[in-house]
C-alpha cells in the first residue's frame, strides 16, 4: 500500500471512529462497578441495611432499609396493619436503571422506584467520590422530603465495596 492510500484509510478510520464515538453512550467509571454495602447513611439510622450494584454497561440497582424493621403480625406482606404498612414505606428505598458520571455529579437515570415520583427521573448525586473501596456522596433533594437549602448542611452517604 502506497504512502496516499494509507493516509487516505486512516483518514476514513478516524473518522468513522469519532462518528461511532459520539454516538456511544457515556462509559461508566470503572472504579464505580461492583458491588457497595452501605456504611452511612442519615435517613436510615445508624447500621443501615442494603445493596448498590454498578454494572460495566452502565446500568445499577440500589436497595436501602432501616436495621431492625418490624415483622409483620399476620405474617403475610398483603395483610399488614396501616401502621406497619408506614413503617415499611418509611424504612424502604429501592430503585434501578442507568447510571452516569459528570465531573462531582452522579446521576441515577431511574426507570422504577420504590418512590414512584422519581419513576422515569434524574437523580443527581453531589460532592460524589471513590477513594479506594469507600464511594461517597450527597443527596441534597431525598425522598423524605426535606431539602438542604445549604449544600455542606447535606449528610453524606457512604458506602463500601463489598469483597
Amino acid at each position: 500500500m502506497n504512502r496516499r492510500n494509507a493516509v487516505g484509510l486512516s483518514a476514513i478510520s478516524a473518522l468513522g471512529l469519532a462518528l461511532f464515538a459520539g454516538n456511544a453512550p457515556a462509559q461508566p467509571a470503572n472504579d464505580l462497578v461492583g458491588t457497595w454495602a452501605p456504611v452511612a447513611v442519615d435517613a436510615y439510622g445508624p447500621n443501615p441495611k442494603g445493596s448498590l450494584i454498578f454494572e460495566a454497561n452502565g446500568r445499577y440497582s440500589l436497595q436501602l432499609m432501616k436495621p431492625n424493621l418490624p415483622k409483620y403480625e399476620s405474617n403475610n406482606r398483603t395483610q399488614g396493619s396501616p401502621a406497619e404498612y408506614k413503617i415499611t414505606v418509611e424504612g424502604i428505598l429501592s430503585h434501578f436503571g442507568t447510571y452516569s458520571v459528570s465531573g462531582t455529579d452522579l446521576i441515577y437515570h431511574i426507570e422504577a422506584s420504590s418512590f414512584p415520583n422519581w419513576n422515569g427521573t434524574d437523580q443527581k448525586r453531589t460532592n460524589f467520590s471513590v477513594m479506594g473501596d469507600e464511594l461517597k456522596y450527597t443527596n441534597q433533594a431525598p425522598s423524605g422530603g426535606y431539602q438542604y437549602l445549604v449544600p455542606a448542611s447535606a449528610p453524606f452517604v457512604i458506602w463500601r465495596r463489598v469483597k
